[in-house]
Order: C-alpha cells, then structure tokens, then sequence
C-alpha cells in the first residue's frame, strides 16, 4: 500500500513514466486491485510500446479478471518481443487450459438446456401423436369402400421424401490432387469461384440484414457444412477472397465488408481453440434442430430448421460475452471512479495540510495547548 502511494505520488510529477505505471500495476496486482493493474498497464504501453515487462503487466491482469482470452494475446505479444520469457510461456498454457476449462463449462450448460428442451420437445411430441391418433381414427370412421387410398398416398409421399433425400446427390468430389500439383490445386479453386456466381451475390448473401449476428457462425460465411476439411475450408476462402478481393471489386458498394466478413471466419477456424467450439456449436445446432423439427410434425424443411437452431445458439453465446465484457466495462469504470475519487482526496489532503502550515496554524494551536497547560498547573498551585 506504502508503494501504490509513492509511485502515485511519483506519477503526478511525471504521469507517462512506462517504470513507474508498470511498477505500480505490479504493486496494485499484488494487493487485489485487478482493475487499476490493468488500467496502469495499459497506460504503460500507451507510454512505452515496445516496453517487454509492460505487456506482462497487461497480461497478468487481464488473466487475474478471468479474460483468459485477450490474455492469451498479451502473452503471445511478449514473445514476440522476447522469444525466451518463460513467465509468458506459462501464461500461455494457464489460459489455454482456462479457455478449455471455459469451453466445458459452456457445453455442460448447454447440454443441459437441450435436455430441458428435449423434455419439453418430448411432451410436445406425444401430444401431437395422440392429436394425429384421433384425427386419423376421425377419418377412419367416415372411410368408404376404397377410401384407404388417402393414407395409402400419405405413407407413399413419406417415403418418396425419405428416399430423395437418401439419394440425393452428392456434391461432385474434388480431384485428387498431391501436395506439389499445384495447377490442379489452382484449378479447383477456380472452380469454386465460378460455382460461388459473381462478387454481387455473394456482397448480398454475406450482408444480407443481421449479418453482424448472421456470420458468427464461420462455416454460414464459407458457405461451408462443419464437417469440412482444413483444405475444403483453405479452398473456399482462397475462391471467397479471389472474388470479393476490393482491388477487383472497386466499382461494386460494400465489397471490403464482405471480403473482411471471409477474413473474420478464416481467422476464427484457423486458431484451434475457436475453431474446435464452433464446429462444436454447430453439431449442437444440428441436434436441437432435428429434435425441434420432429415436435413440430416435421412441417418444415429439415434444413431449415437447423439453421435457426444453430444460428440461435451463436447468437446467445455472443450475447452473453458481450454482457460479460459489458460488466467489466462497469466494473473498471466503478473502479477508475474510486481510484480518482482517492486520488482527489489525497490532493485536498496534502493541499489543506500545506496551507495549514503555511499559515503558521500548527505553532499556533500547539502554543495555545502550551498556554493551556501552564494556566492550569498554575491554578493547581495556588491550591
């Protein structure tokens, strides 16, 4: 506490000095002030970017808030700055085993949301087999002779629709290419560009309205199932970015935003950790989609339905880091408010204790205590 206060002090003389706000990010770290350690770290960065010990400080904060994530990045940022820090190396590893901590949490929970849903779904499923019991036994009962042909042509449509998508077919596979047969590889990529239609549609299908909630989901913005391998994905962001790239796009409204939407998903896929999850949110996706489109008498399109499903579960994930981060926002303000409402006091302090002795107020009431004394000890006497 003794140091937070000289270094303060020693702040106000010289408020960008990268030493002293990393020593005091440091000093704030060690005594629970998570907030003010991570505002001091930033500030010192601000002061001194390439500072080495200045984005450790930003890291251990960020990872002392539970933001495992952006820690992570902290850390990666001090090995680019100094390949041998072995505290940075072990920041690494702690966040990425907090990150898959975070990540089993998140899947337990949802596991448990689809077996309410499921349980719910169920009851819903039950009451409408018993709501198709009872319209069937209806119209059994007003059959005529040869009137089973209705539901004779019910079960043919069932089955017609099962075996077309039994044998629906399947996207034509890619030549087998080998790793030094670079033209062929070039050449499906220029077969996939061709198969995506013009840089306008794709400007529309990537921002069509919801996007921003719409292309959480990285495989929806390749136009890519989950299953797809690293090298389908590599293909179809090389076509993608071919097409939308804005050097060949500049006369068309709107291109980089969709070329950045493609960036944002290869980036997302490429890192192991985000890239595991949503492929892991869309199978869930899938799943609660196929269960919510056999309770509703499968009405719809298969596929449609677990589109919804998946997209909603994007959606409420990012809703819940953006309230997360929203709170942490609150959170470091209340804090910043409290550390400055501190810092005024202290100022008031020493600025009234400066004046008070400026005007010689001190000597005046010690004297006035010492005057006090010697009429009272007198008093005493006379008795």
């Amino acid at each position: 506490e003794e140091a937070i206060i000289q270094y303060t002090n020693a702040l106000s003389v010289d408020p960008t000095n990268h030493l002293i706000l990393s020593n005091r990010s440091a000093a704030n770290l060690k005594q629970g002030n998570k907030s003010k350690a991570l505002q001091d770290a930033r500030a010192c960065i601000d002061a001194e970017p390439s500072f080495v010990k200045g984005h450790s400080r930003l890291a251990a904060a960020l990872q002392s808030l539970g933001r495992y994530q952006p820690a992570k990045s902290a850390y990666t940022k001090v090995l680019e700055l100094d390949a041998t820090n072995q505290i940075a190396k072990k920041g690494i590893q702690d966040c990425t085993e907090q990150l898959r901590i975070q990540e089993q949490a998140e899947l337990k929970l949802m596991q448990e949301e689809l077996k309410r849903k499921t349980e719910e779904e169920g009851i819903k499923m039950k009451e409408n087999e018993e709501k198709k019991i009872a319209e069937e036994e209806e119209k059994s009962e007003k059959k005529e002779d040869g009137g089973g042909d209705d539901e004779d042509d019910l079960l043919n449509d069932f089955f017609s629709e099962v075996e077309t998508a039994a044998t629906k077919p399947k996207s034509k596979p890619k030549e087998e290419e080998t790793k030094d047969d670079t033209s062929s590889r070039n050449n499906v990529i220029r077969v996939q560009k061709k198969d995506l239609g013009t840089a306008q549609q794709q400007i529309d299908r990537l921002l069509a309205p919801r996007y921003e909630w719409r292309n959480l989901n990285p495989f929806l913005v390749l136009d890519l199932p989950h299953t797809s391998s690293e090298d389908d994905v590599s293909k179809r962001y090389k076509a993608l970015s071919l097409l939308l790239h804005p050097d060949k796009c500049r006369s068309l409204d709107h291109a980089k935003e969709a070329y950045d939407e493609v960036q944002r998903a290869k980036k997302t896929l490429d890192d192991e950790h985000k890239g595991r999850h949503a492929r892991q949110l869309v199978e869930r996706g899938m799943k609660m989609g196929l269960k919510e489109w056999r309770a509703n008498g499968e009405n719809e399109q298969l596929e449609e339905v677990q589109s919804r499903a998946t997209q909603k579960i994007f959606a409420e994930i990012e809703y819940k880091r953006r309230e997360v981060e929203r709170r942490e926002q609150k959170q470091e303000q209340r804090e910043r408010q409290q550390e400055e409402n501190e810092l005024k006091k202290e100022k008031d302090d020493r600025q009234f204790d400066k004046k008070w002795r400026e005007d010689n107020r001190v000597e005046k009431r010690i004297g006035n205590w010492r005057d006090f004394q010697k009429k009272g000890s007198s008093k005493k006497q006379k008795l």
